[in-house]
């Protein structure tokens, strides 16, 4: 059997699988790479209109920060790193490994013929998908719930909300969600070999 016609045997919920995997990846990586999970503006009365003609914007991210002032802007890496954003990596990173993973494993049950074939292999790759999404889930809730208690790098008030690499960080969790479920899907209907 070629791996033409692995393909066209397949079930549609693992042809669906392969068009949500890469790109659910590709999401995650550009939001997890990225310095913009958290902005930060300044909202004190008395500063705040001088600091926010000046330009003044910084971002948050897994890795690092970007600060902004008159237009001119710098990464910089974190001083001191809190527990929680150990812990945030971990999973964010895990989940990275996952995403991969996943893709492989979907590309594996659709064009690797003797493979295929095997029941364990959908099995795995619908675990694997299933394990990224909880560390994904994990990742952005202790994210989610700790991102205004990161230092306060200067004396007046910040108002911060989540940014674009975190909501890219969402869309590929529910991507994953719903490739999960295909899976599932999938594996349960394939025969046992």
């Amino acid at each position: 059997m070629a791996w033409k016609e692995t393909f066209s045997t397949s079930s549609t919920s693992l042809k669906v699988s392969m068009a949500l995997a890469p790109l659910q990846a590709i999401v995650y990586i550009i939001g997890y790479s990225t310095n913009y999970w958290v902005t930060a503006k300044n909202t004190s009365v008395n500063t705040g209109s001088l600091l926010n003609k000046l330009g003044f914007k910084v971002s948050n991210g897994l890795w690092g920060s970007k600060m902004c002032l008159l237009n001119q802007c710098q990464t910089i890496e974190f001083g001191s790193i809190p527990d929680w954003l150990h812990v945030t990596r971990l999973f964010a990173t895990l989940a990275l490994i996952g995403f991969v993973v996943t893709t492989v494993g979907v590309f594996v049950c659709l064009f690797v013929t003797q493979l295929s074939q095997r029941r364990i292999l959908h099995i795995l790759t619908c675990v694997v998908a299933t394990s990224t999404a909880v560390c994904v889930l994990v990742a952005v809730i202790i994210y989610g719930t700790q991102y205004n208690n990161l230092d306060q790098r200067f004396l007046t008030q910040t108002d911060k909300d989540p940014s674009w690499s975190y909501g890219l960080c969402v869309a590929a969790l529910i991507l994953d969600i719903i490739t999960s479920i295909l899976l599932a899907i999938n594996a349960l209907r394939k025969p046992i070999i």
